[in-house]
């Protein structure tokens, strides 16, 4: 039988000699590179931001009316939308205004509780649906409950019209509307 015994290293494996380690005298000098690298990078990076914004075109806000000549006019017994239609969308009942029939059923431009430009679609028999968007000039509100049904869309001055190639067309009352895919 074989027994160990606790062995010295150097008994082990002979005798060890201290290797020199390497000099750094770079060490100092890679730090430098690696901080100039890192800080025209970032300041790079600064001024790509500040350049990009000031070329970025920005929209105006305006009120809601100027972009829905609609909303302008006095409200009629036609415009007016039964408040149980209105129930979570977050639309002032006093800012319907009718605009068209279509697929949807009646469709109304409003406003928002926060100021935003909204229509609405009332269907009957079903649900009411809404869109809304921050009233900005060019502005284009889309209206698509279900992904593959109807659609409605309002295109504000400026905004970029649905493309016909896509199945929307303009009616008389101004809005783009787009049959079931």
């Amino acid at each position: 039988m074989t027994t160990f015994e606790d062995l010295d290293l150097a008994e082990a494996f002979g005798d060890f000699e201290p290797q020199e380690q390497p000099t750094r005298r770079r060490a100092g000098w890679i730090t430098a590179v690696v901080l100039t690298l890192a800080v025209l990078l970032v300041g790079g990076g600064l001024a790509w931001l500040a350049l990009s914004r000031g070329t970025t075109p920005t929209a105006t806000v305006v009120a809601p009316a100027v972009l829905a000549p609609a909303l302008a006019e006095a409200q009629t017994a036609a415009d007016r939308v039964e408040a149980s239609s209105l129930d979570g969308t977050g639309i002032r009942a006093a800012s319907t205004r009718f605009v068209a029939n279509s697929d949807l059923g009646a469709i109304y431009v409003a406003t928002g509780a926060s100021g935003r430009l909204c229509l609405l679609a009332v269907p009957e028999g079903d649900l009411s649906s809404t869109s809304c968007v921050t009233p900005k000039t060019g502005a284009v509100i889309v209206l698509r409950p279900v992904a593959d049904g109807p659609g409605v869309a309002l295109v504000t001055d400026g905004g970029d019209a649905p493309s016909a190639d896509d199945g929307w067309t303009q009616t008389p009352s101004g809005l783009w509307t787009a049959p079931a895919a």
